[in-house]
């Protein structure tokens, strides 16, 4: 699909790359129905020195780099990665993101991000720092390039991102499509939250129990009560992960990792 095209200067050209990462960023501007064009023409001043493939916002997308092309958006993944802004600040809620303005924008950003996936056969997985760090291909923030690479202090969009929902917006955006031919689409895993009960629970609080947040005196049991609820709260505060105690892809995909401590855990940069 083509889109409006204000071209940046903050760019460097190339004959055709591989592309690995997309990387979703907030452009730390109110959410108004013209800050994707407002961003790409800051992008067209030479002294600002950075860039991204897309803007968006609730009702426009507008390119401002070739998906060929590096712009300068989150230094150690530029050479590989598409970067995508979107209206809106780091230090938003959930609630925030997802209010009318937000679900509009996220909805366009997602098939946006599924096309990108279609095109360029990049897998719709979320990538944690460890996975950037291991060359893994997949969809990314701005905050895990930079707690991956340590080439900034940006922590954009922020905790309060709804990556969990984007990431199911972006695969029902290609279910039924012809992009499971070009994009990995692995089954969602089980979608776990209080109430549940089985051997996925089991398998939930033994992962948990490994990472040191699932307490010894507690059965492992399959029933997702309260002490499962908190562990798993635990966990996603301490992995940059929505705190909403739903265990869905990404938080399965973290759980999967390298285990963590609580004293690992590193205060949040402040925007630039």
């Amino acid at each position: 699909m083509a889109y409006p095209f204000v071209a940046s200067p903050n760019v460097t050209p190339t004959s055709g790359r591989r592309i690995d990462v997309i990387v979703l960023h907030s452009m730390e501007t109110d959410e108004t129905p013209s800050a994707a064009e407002n961003c790409a023409r800051w992008f067209q001043n030479p002294a600002a020195r950075v860039s991204a493939h897309y803007c968006v916002d609730n009702d426009s997308i507008v390119q401002c780099v070739r998906d060929k092309d590096v712009a300068w958006h989150a230094p150690g993944a530029n050479h590989n990665g598409i970067g995508v802004e979107h209206a809106g600040r780091a230090r938003q809620t959930r609630a925030e993101w997802l209010d009318a303005y937000g679900q509009a924008m996220l909805d366009r950003s997602a098939g946006l991000v599924a096309d990108l996936c279609t095109r360029h056969a990049v897998p719709v997985t979320w990538l944690q720092p460890a996975d950037l760090l291991a060359g893994k291909r997949g969809i990314t923030t701005h905050n895990n390039v930079t707690k991956a690479f340590r080439r900034g202090t940006h922590w954009d969009p922020g905790p309060g991102f709804p990556g969990e929902w984007y990431l199911r917006t972006v695969r029902t955006k290609l279910k039924g499509s012809k992009a499971k031919q070009a994009a990995t689409l692995q089954p969602d895993p089980p979608l776990l939250r209080r109430g549940a009960s089985g051997w996925q629970v089991k398998r939930l609080q033994r992962l948990l129990r490994r990472h040191g947040l699932f307490p010894k005196p507690a059965t492992i049991d399959g029933q997702f009560g309260e002490i499962t609820e908190a562990s798993v709260e635990a966990f996603q505060a301490l992995n940059g992960l929505e705190v909403d105690a739903i265990v869905g892809p990404m938080t399965w995909h973290a759980l999967q990792a390298a285990p963590r401590t609580v004293r690992e855990r590193e205060p949040e940069p402040q925007p630039a």
